[in-house]
This record gives structure tokens, C-alpha cells and sequence, in this order.
């Protein structure tokens, strides 16, 4: 059996936690606030799901991976990060983590992100325009209310290489 355990505002990190476990078949998702240690101690592998928030991995998730290397690591643990600029999640991974936790994660990818302009508050809009206009990824189209660049391809990649590890 294999667990992802994922931190989600908005929905995303669950969203591609649920793709994710429909190309592993035997997978059970947890939400961080919801964990079930005898059923972590019970998992092949355990995979973890952060999002991004202003430019930094989710601090409970972060909190989570630092206080529990011994049960991940002997679960072949796994790390998948959602956020808009897909190409910057290995920045955000090595801000987060030093080399003593990075060398135990079997796979790390980055598999995009979405955005739910109604659920944004004032200030995460405020914050999106001046990120937007520095590094223009997001195009939000009009009476559009989702922006989503998740990459199925990168999803798929992951969870073979997950089904490879055990």
C-alpha cells in the first residue's frame, strides 16, 4: 500500500494527489491534518504533496518531512511540489531542505499548479499581479475563474517512477 499525505489551500495539491493515485492503483490519500501513524507504519511508500505558497513550500509540510525522516525513509518516500512556476520547484525544495533530508527522498517533481481566482484573497491577487508581471506565466483569461498548468505527461513520469521502487 502506498500513502500520499498532501497540505492543500485551494484544492490543488489534492487534485493532483488524486491523479497521482489513480496511476498508482493501490494508493490512500490523507490530508496532513488527518494522519494515521499505524497506517504510515503499514505503507510501502509513503509520498508527500506541498504547494507553493509566495515562493515557499508549505511550512507544516516542512515541519512534517524534518520531524519524521525515520518513518519516510524506511517507506522509500516521495515528493511532489505544486506550484504555478513549475520550473522553480527545485529552488523552492532546496530553500526548504538540506542535503540530510534531500539525499533520502527516492523522487522529487514539480507538476505544476493551479490558481482559483475566486478563492484568492485581496492580498494573494495583489501579490499574483507583481509576481505576474516579473515573470508573466499566468495569462488569466476573461470571465475565466481557473487557471490551472498541470502536466499529466510529468504526473505519469512520477508515479512510474514511484511504481519502480518497490
Amino acid at each position: 500500500m502506498r500513502v500520499i499525505i498532501y497540505k492543500t489551500k485551494h484544492g490543488a495539491t489534492r487534485k493532483v494527489g488524486k491523479i497521482l493515485s489513480h496511476y498508482l492503483n493501490d494508493c490512500l490519500l490523507m490530508n496532513i491534518n488527518d494522519i494515521d501513524y499505524p497506517t504510515l507504519q503499514k505503507a510501502e511508500s509513503i509520498i508527500v504533496g506541498t504547494p507553493v505558497y509566495y515562493g515557499k513550500l508549505d511550512q507544516d509540510i516542512i515541519s512534517f518531512i524534518q520531524n519524521n525522516q525515520d518513518l519516510l525513509i524506511a517507506r522509500h518516500y516521495c515528493l511532489y511540489v505544486v506550484g504555478i512556476l513549475q520550473s522553480e520547484f527545485m529552488t523552492y525544495v532546496t530553500n526548504a531542505f538540506d542535503f540530510q533530508i534531500l539525499k533520502n527522498i527516492k523522487v522529487i517533481a514539480g507538476l505544476g499548479g493551479a490558481l482559483y481566482y475566486p478563492d484568492l484573497a485581496i492580498s494573494e491577487k495583489m501579490i499574483l499581479q507583481v509576481m505576474n508581471k516579473r515573470s508573466p506565466v499566468i495569462r488569466k483569461q476573461k470571465n475565466k475563474d481557473l487557471f490551472e498548468n498541470f502536466n499529466d505527461e510529468e504526473i505519469k513520469i512520477f508515479a512510474q517512477k514511484i511504481k519502480h521502487l518497490t
